[in-house]
C-alpha cells in the first residue's frame, strides 16, 4: 500500500496538472531603430507572429532607439550574456564577423538586385562564419543605400574633404575611407551625431534617406548628394548560447519567423527609402550630382579602399568572388 502511494505521489510531481511550468524563454533584443520606425513596426509584427508560432514559449523584450547602446556596446553585452540578440548594421556584423563588411564597399553596386544576387549566394557562408564566433546568423536586413548629407553641397572628392565628416567610431571601414579619399573623419557612437549637428562639431553625415529621418539628422542640413555612397547592409543574429537553450522544435520556429520577417524588413525599408526622397524634397534639402567625370573619380579612389582592407576584413579570394558575383550578374542582365 505504501508502495502504490508512493507511486502515486510521483505521478502527481511529473503532472503537468500539478504545477509544472511552462518554460517561456524570453530573448533580449536591441536595435538602434527608433520605436514608430519602419523596422520596429516590423518587429512588433515578428515579434507576435513568434510568440503565437511557439505557443507562448519564445518571446522578444525589445529594446530600440540605441537604449543599450551603440552597437558596438550591443556586441560586447551580447557576449557577456546581458543581450541575448540584436538586428545590426554592418559595423555591428563586422565586430563579429568582420568579412561581411565586404557588402559595403563603396561604388561596388549599382540597384538592389546586384545586391539580392550577391547576399543569395554568401548567405550559407556567413552563417557558417558566424556560428564559429557563437552567433546564429537569423536572416539579411538592410538600411539601404547610403548618401551622403551636408550643410555645403558636395559634388566632388575635393569638396568632400573640405567638410567635418561624421565617422562611425571605431569602424575600420569608413577609417580607410576616409584615408583614401583624405577626409578629415570626426569619430563618434552614432548616438552621439545628433548632438554633433547642433553644435557644429559635423557639417556633414552619410546615411540611407530613411535612417536620415528616422533620426531627424536630416532637419541639421541643407544638401543631399547624388549618386548613392554604398549599400548600407545588416542582418538579426541571436547568441548561439542562448540559441541552444531552445527545444528544436523552437529553433525552427525562430528561423522560420526570422526569415520571413528579414524579407518583409528588406522589402519595407527599400519602399520606404524610395519614399524618402519625396520626404527630404518637401522638407528643403536640395539634391546635388556628381558629374560622370567625378563619379568616374570617386570609383577609382573606392578601388584603393577595397584593396586596403584585404587581410584585415576579409580576403582577396572573397572580395575577387563578390566582385565576379556581380559582374556576371550584369553581364547575364545587360539589357
Amino acid at each position: 500500500m505504501k508502495k502504490v502511494f508512493l507511486i502515486m505521489i510521483g505521478i502527481m510531481l511529473v503532472s503537468p496538472l500539478h504545477g509544472a511550468a511552462k518554460k517561456i524563454q524570453e530573448i533580449k533584443l536591441s536595435i538602434l531603430a527608433p520605436e514608430g520606425s519602419t523596422w520596429m513596426n516590423i518587429m512588433h509584427e515578428f515579434n507576435k507572429e513568434l510568440e503565437s508560432k511557439s505557443k507562448g514559449e519564445i518571446k522578444f523584450k525589445l529594446y530600440a532607439g540605441g537604449v543599450s547602446g551603440d552597437e558596438l556596446d550591443v556586441i560586447r553585452k551580447i557576449r557577456a550574456g546581458q543581450v541575448h540578440a540584436g538586428g545590426f548594421t554592418g559595423v555591428g556584423l563586422g565586430q563579429v564577423v568582420p568579412a561581411v563588411r565586404v557588402m559595403e564597399l563603396p561604388f561596388i553596386f549599382k540597384n538592389y538586385k546586384e545586391v539580392d544576387h550577391v547576399t543569395s549566394q554568401l548567405k550559407s557562408y556567413f552563417e557558417q562564419e558566424f556560428e564559429k564566433k557563437g552567433f546564429i546568423f537569423l536572416g539579411w536586413a538592410e538600411a539601404g543605400f547610403v548618401n551622403v548629407f551636408s550643410t555645403t553641397p558636395i559634388t566632388s572628392q575635393v569638396q568632400i574633404q573640405k567638410v567635418k565628416m561624421w565617422a562611425w567610431e571605431g569602424d575600420p571601414l569608413v577609417k580607410a575611407l576616409a584615408q583614401a579619399y583624405k577626409i578629415v573623419p570626426v569619430p563618434l557612437s552614432i548616438t552621439d551625431v545628433m548632438t554633433s549637428l547642433q553644435t557644429g562639431l559635423i557639417d556633414s553625415f552619410y546615411a540611407p534617406p530613411l535612417a536620415a529621418i528616422a533620426l531627424q539628422w536630416f532637419t541639421k542640413v541643407k544638401y543631399m548628394t547624388e549618386p548613392a555612397l554604398a549599400n548600407a547592409t545588416g542582418a538579426m543574429v541571436v547568441s548561439k548560447k542562448v540559441f541552444d537553450q531552445l527545444s528544436l522544435e523552437n529553433q525552427k520556429i525562430l528561423k522560420e519567423v526570422a526569415t520571413k520577417y528579414s524579407q518583409k524588413i528588406i522589402k519595407a525599408t527599400r519602399e520606404d527609402n524610395a519614399k524618402s526622397y519625396d520626404v527630404l524634397k518637401k522638407n528643403g534639402i536640395k539634391f546635388v550630382q556628381m558629374s560622370p567625370k567625378d563619379v568616374e573619380e570617386m570609383t577609382k579612389t573606392a578601388e584603393k579602399v577595397q584593396q586596403a582592407l584585404i587581410g584585415k576584413l576579409y580576403s582577396k579570394d572573397l572580395v575577387d568572388r563578390v566582385l565576379k558575383l556581380i559582374s556576371e550578374y550584369r553581364i547575364k542582365h545587360k539589357s
